[in-house]
């Protein structure tokens, strides 16, 4: 007796618009749109979904690339921040201590003006107390950063080369209050008189105003007053 022809196997479909894993750009897009959400809603309150959603693929297909969280937040730092960062130190330089400073100042607005999210993502995950990349940051490049410029800011202040009141540990995060912190908070200042018209040039420039008289060297009080023989 024949056998009956063997029925064909059923191919394995994937619904449409579910793109499968693999194709090229897929983590890319998921690591952009999870490190966009974060900068907006934070992480705590940025589900998986959400990101899926963002990135034009399923929550699988997160899982797949990050299976789990800690996984995304270290691409995050380390793909998105961490270059970022690097860029502007690079940018900056061998100038002198006032200029050097100055510089990294208006790199940091140029970069973060350039890319949304940096702002929002720092202030909130990162300087916050309870920001979830804080401990990240800190431990794989923020802290190397910062503290390998207070000795020469140190050398600089001892020299005279910067403004004697200037304690070196609190620069760097004067600097980036002064930077970012007005990049992150347009919504508020945009709406005072004037605010409108400001641009990224004019916020170079103000930021390098305030740096310029608040790092240089003080003038020498006993020269900007009479001396007692002289009254």
């Amino acid at each position: 007796m024949p056998r009956p022809p063997a029925k064909p196997k059923p191919s394995a479909r994937r619904s449409p618009g579910r793109p499968a894993a693999g194709q090229p750009g897929q983590r890319e897009r998921i690591l952009d749109a999870a490190t966009e959400l974060f900068s907006r809603q934070g992480v705590a309150g940025t589900p998986v979904k959400a990101i899926a959603t963002q990135a034009g693929v399923t929550p699988a297909l997160v899982h797949y690339y990050f299976s789990d969280r800690e996984l995304l937040l270290d691409a995050v730092v380390e793909e998105k921040l961490q270059p970022l960062v690097a860029g502007v130190f690079a940018a900056a330089g061998d100038a002198e201590p006032m200029a050097m400073l100055i510089g990294i100042a208006g790199q940091l607005i140029r970069t973060a003006a350039a890319t949304p999210w940096f702002p929002g993502l720092w202030i909130r995950e990162v300087a916050s107390a309870e920001g979830a990349l804080r401990e990240r940051v800190l431990d794989r490049f923020a802290l190397q950063r910062a503290g390998a410029l207070s000795a020469p800011l140190a050398a600089a202040i001892a020299r005279g080369q910067l403004n004697s009141g200037l304690e070196p540990a609190l620069v760097m995060p004067s600097l980036i209050g002064l930077t970012l912190l007005p990049l992150a908070t347009t919504h508020i200042w945009r709406r005072l008189p004037g605010g409108e018209a400001v641009d990224t040039d004019t916020l170079v420039r103000h930021v390098s105003a305030l740096l310029t008289h608040g790092l240089a060297p003080a003038p020498d009080a006993g020269k900007s007053r009479l001396s007692p023989e002289s009254s």
